[in-house]
Order: structure tokens, then sequence, then C-alpha cells
């Protein structure tokens, strides 16, 4: 008698192997297919990488201009990670503000496709000669402009600009100046400053000493200065430091309250005066690391440094209530920019973002901060501002409540015609 069912459960896994190669067939020649269009393109070179969010990863270098405004014949190279999933749906080109990060994760945007930036005189992205006047914002804009320009005929779908910090400062200025590249922006605890040292940023540090936690950061901080000679003795025994080790703890304990609150700690954490120096030095080091106060990281600070200086504004520490503890008469902060130049703060781009930004014009911009990072009191004047409850610089979409997610979504599900959402 004939095993009917036997031949059809052998007949459907045939088919269902068969349908499997089918696919995988079609996937390696998809790979292969963006492979070869990738390889097409001038002045570039492709790296195959795995990630496992996309069917496809590479490394990529572009062969960008020094001066995109004039032809000096000056190029650098500049790395950016490519993650390919499906080429017609949305492109998020995320600009970073410093070197290269491992893309963010968008859990609530399914099989979209990833460009990575790194900023220009960042990282792997360096020209041969550090002529800072090129690292500009507009530079730097045009420097995604034309990678927008490069990928156009290989992903189809909307694209969408992403940033965070510093570099959601160059994803708006992207959108700034080239308004039609990408249909929506994503920002991340992005300050619009209003000048060099925007003053709304030292009334915040102010207002929260007035705070149950606030007031706890800044007795602790005031305790130490009191007690100066018992820490920076027990500084002096942990700490070799390339400048003035006084100097250090100095910056070190004016930097403590920006720095916790912007970073997520927890005042729970805060020691009582009755510890021991050693372990509430300890503690100050975790949330303002040393090394930034040396000479061999300066050279990793002085880009970022160089355009806060120069466009895109800082701040500057209160010294009235501490100046008899300190041993300096100032503290500037831009004892990181690059040695032997001179800057001049060019006002021309806050003034421009401010206006921007503050436009009636609808530039479908989304802005996204965390409730008790500092730089949220210089927040975007922005219809779709959202701010994460005790939130802080680290805050992201999913730190925001239901009904802020789904007003996000909504709007970016509009902006990129595409369904946006978990």
């Amino acid at each position: 008698m004939i095993n009917y069912l036997y031949i059809l459960f052998s007949m459907m896994k045939k088919f269902q192997l068969f349908t499997i190669s089918a696919l995988l067939c079609l996937t390696i020649h998809a790979q292969k297919s963006t492979f070869k269009q990738l390889q097409k393109i001038k002045g570039i070179t492709v790296t195959v990488k795995q990630n496992n969010d996309f069917n496809e990863y590479y490394v990529i270098t572009i062969e960008q201009p020094v001066d995109h405004f004039h032809n000096t014949g000056k190029v650098f190279k500049q790395r950016i990670y490519v993650g390919i999933n499906n080429t017609s749906a949305p492109t998020v080109m995320e600009t970073q503000g410093y070197t290269i990060q491992t893309a963010t994760n968008l859990p609530f945007l399914k099989k979209y496709n990833s460009i990575n930036i790194e900023h220009r005189y960042y990282g792997n992205s360096i020209p041969d000669s550090m002529e800072w006047e090129y690292l500009t914002v507009k530079q730097a804009a045009s420097d995604y402009h034309y990678i927008r320009e490069l990928f156009k005929n290989i992903f189809t779908g909307t694209w969408m600009s992403m940033g965070i910090s510093k570099g959601g400062q160059a994803a708006i200025a992207y959108k700034m100046y080239f308004p039609n590249d990408v249909a929506a922006t994503l920002a991340y605890v992005t300050p619009i400053k209003n000048s060099i040292n925007d003053v709304r940023l030292a009334d915040y540090l102010h207002s929260i000493q007035s705070t149950e936690c606030g007031a706890k950061i800044y007795a602790l901080q005031k305790y130490i200065f009191e007690n100066k000679a018992t820490f920076l003795t027990a500084f002096n025994k942990r700490v070799v430091s390339d400048f003035d080790n006084e100097t250090v703890f100095d910056y070190m304990l004016l930097e403590y309250p920006f720095s916790f609150f912007q970073n997520c700690f927890n005042c729970s954490s805060i020691r009582d005066t009755t510890s021991p120096p050693e372990q509430i030095l300890s503690d100050i080091i975790d949330i303002v690391p040393l090394r930034i106060y040396s000479a061999s990281y300066k050279p990793r600070l002085m880009p970022s440094f160089y355009m806060f200086y120069h466009e895109l504004g800082y701040y500057e520490y209160d010294l009235t209530p501490l100046k008899k503890w300190l041993k300096n008469k100032e503290y500037p902060n831009n004892i990181f920019v690059p040695d032997n130049v001179t800057i001049n703060f060019d006002t021309s781009y806050l003034h421009n973002i401010n206006e921007f930004i503050a436009s009636p014009e609808e530039h479908k911009i989304i802005f996204v901060y965390g409730g008790l990072d500092p730089y949220t009191a210089l927040k975007a004047n922005s219809p779709h501002v959202f701010i994460a409850k005790n939130g802080c610089h680290k805050s992201r979409i999913n730190d925001l409540s239901a009904t802020q997610q789904k007003e996000v979504f909504a709007l970016l599900s509009n902006w990129l015609k595409y369904t946006v959402g978990y």
C-alpha cells in the first residue's frame, strides 16, 4: 500500500529545502550585485564585514576634498560604515560628531539601511596636513552631501539624517545647508547655543543647587575644596599628571557637577563626607576621567575644541563661589584647543542655525533630550522637542513615555512614507 503521507511529507521537505536554497542564492546574488555597484563608485575602497543587524555590511573609505569650495587639489580619506537590508527601504545617515562609533540601533525602523560617517579630522578621517581652517560645520555638511550623491542610485528609498550631541549638531547643519537631501532628521541630546558661552547653561547649573541631589553634589564639591590640603595630598599619591597636579585637581572638581548630571549618575551613590578622602576622590575620578587632562589625550580633543571655540560654542565654569580655594585666577576650557593656533569665534553659524530652527517653515526635525541633562537648558526652539523625564545625555527614543514615542513614530512615518514603530 502506498504511503501517501510519507510521499507528501517528503515532497514538502524537498520544497522547503528548494525554497531556502533559492532564497539563499537570491541573497548572495543581491550581495554580489550591491558589492559590484559599490566597487564602481569612483574614489572609494570597499571591505566586506559582518554585522548581525544587516544582510550586508561594508567598511568604506571615500576620497573627499579638504576644501569643498575651492579646488586646492588636497584630499583626505573619510571612513564610513555601510549596512544594507533593503535598498528600497529608508536609509539612515548617522553623522558622528567625533571618531566613528557603532551605528545606533533603531529597532523601530524595520529593514532600514545605515550609512555611519566619521567626522572629518577624527579617527581615520584625518588629512595629511592639519589645516584647521577647513574644519568647519559647512565643510562637514558638504562631506555628507557628497556621500549622499555617491549613494543616491543605490539607496532609492527615503533618507533620514541622525546624530547624537555634537553629531546631532552635524545632522542639523547638514539639513540646513542641504534641505532636500533627507526627508527627516533625528537629533539626540543636541544643544542649540546662541553664543560661545550660552548663559542658559550657567543658569541651569545654578538652579539645580536648590534640588536635593544638586545640593548634595555642590556640598561635596565645597567640602573637598574646604579641605583641599587633605584631598590634594591623597590626589598626589594617586595621580602623576603631565601638568600641574593642583590645577588638574581644580579642573576636575569644577567639572564634577556638570559631568554628574550629564552622565546619569545616581545621587544615592554620593558618599557622605565622613568617608575616607581616597574613596571620595575615587568616585569623583570615575565621573571626571583624568585622562582628558593628559598631554597624550589632548590630540584627540583638539578637533572638538577647535570647533567649539570657532563656531559651536562651549561652556565655562563659574569660579565666583570657589575663588579662595583655586590656585589660578582663570580655568578656561580652551586649554584643549590646538597649540599655536589663533581662533576667532564666528557667530554666523549659531545665528543661522537658530534662525533655521525657529523658521515657520516645516523642517521635519525631531529633538530628543534628557530631563536632567544640563544641555537640555539649550534645547531647540522647535515644536518637535521631546524630553525624557529624569533622563540624561544618554536618553534616546526608548526612554520617552509611550505617548511621546507614539507621537515621534507618527511624525517619522509621515515624513519617511514608511511605517515606523515597534
